[in-house]
């Protein structure tokens, strides 16, 4: 069974918060550090056909059929890095999507490994100091080796094809009820990483911190924070529901729901935080491995 908590579900919102503010701060430091800029030659997508364009300045481009200047679409700190509006001199304006520049893609993970995966850490760190308990007391210890890391792994990796199959089912559901499923942006982030630095970083962010830190905060935190209180159903629906919302993606809600679903019941079943953690790490893994090889399955 997992440990029960000295905390409650006030502090715990109070940490959510705190967590959400340190993401804020995150996206702000992004966007005052790094503004976006694009130079040299990138490859660009209008509809179905791609363009080379050679991006001279802050806002002239060239082209073999055209030339002319370029923006970015949005407006102040919500400026989307991805689309541009190209305006060629005797041409009507093209709106064109691109998969960002490195420094983009690397600076971005860079912010999201401290604001939002270590800024978690460091809060979860505080509330154990702040109640004067230790880390293996709050979230269990290993006592079975087998059934605490053998299991995880091979449920992690088990759960590859039940998930992709959640996944086609609820992009059903959403284009039965007149939506369009859309990716969720760590996968494409992951399937446009070319360049070492960058498959280094999302290999860190995705296999290793994103588990850790998702487990600490969701099954390690929140969820025994509600059951302690004696709503294990709700605690359960709860952390299930919150985890898979905050990926951001409609389409994933059904198939992250459910793996939250078994990752509590493999805490509960191994009384110690790690089975969770290494299962979710197999997942994100195969998952990793998976769109690497198979880039349109980010699609």
């Amino acid at each position: 069974m997992a440990p029960r908590v000295p905390w409650n579900p006030l502090e715990v919102m109070q940490l959510l918060l705190a967590w959400i503010f340190a993401l804020m701060l995150g996206q702000l430091a992004f966007n005052l550090v790094i503004p976006p800029k694009i130079e040299g030659e990138h490859a660009v997508k209008d509809g179905n056909q791609t363009l080379t364009v050679k991006f001279l300045d802050s806002t002239h481009y060239t082209h073999t059929e055209h030339n002319g200047t370029y923006r970015f679409q949005g407006e102040g700190t919500a400026l989307n890095r991805h689309a541009l509006t190209l305006s060629p001199e005797d041409k009507p304006e093209i709106s064109v999507t691109f998969s960002g520049t490195l420094r983009d893609r690397i600076g971005l993970l860079t912010i999201n490994i401290f604001f939002v995966q270590l800024s978690a850490l460091g809060l979860i760190t505080l509330l154990l100091r702040y109640h004067k308990i230790p880390w293996s007391a709050a979230f269990g210890s290993i006592t079975d080796r087998q059934r605490t890391l053998g299991l995880p792994l091979l449920c992690g990796i088990g759960f590859i094809l039940p998930a992709l199959g959640l996944h086609l089912v609820s992009q059903q559901l959403i284009i039965a009820l007149g939506g369009e499923p859309t990716s969720q942006e760590a996968v494409e982030m992951v399937a446009r990483a070319s360049a070492p630095p960058e498959l280094a970083l999302q290999a860190l962010s995705v296999v290793v911190l994103a588990p850790i830190c998702e487990e600490l905060l969701f099954r390690g935190v929140l969820y025994p924070s509600l059951r302690d209180l004696g709503h294990r159903r709700m605690a359960i629906a709860a952390s299930s529901l919150l985890f898979a919302a905050i990926h951001g993606s409609l389409a994933l809600m059904l198939p992250l729901t459910v793996l939250a679903v078994i990752l509590v019941w493999l805490y509960e079943k191994t009384g110690s935080i790690v089975a969770p953690i290494l299962m979710h790490a197999a997942f994100n893994a195969a998952n990793f491995a998976m769109i690497k090889i198979l880039p349109q399955i980010a699609q």
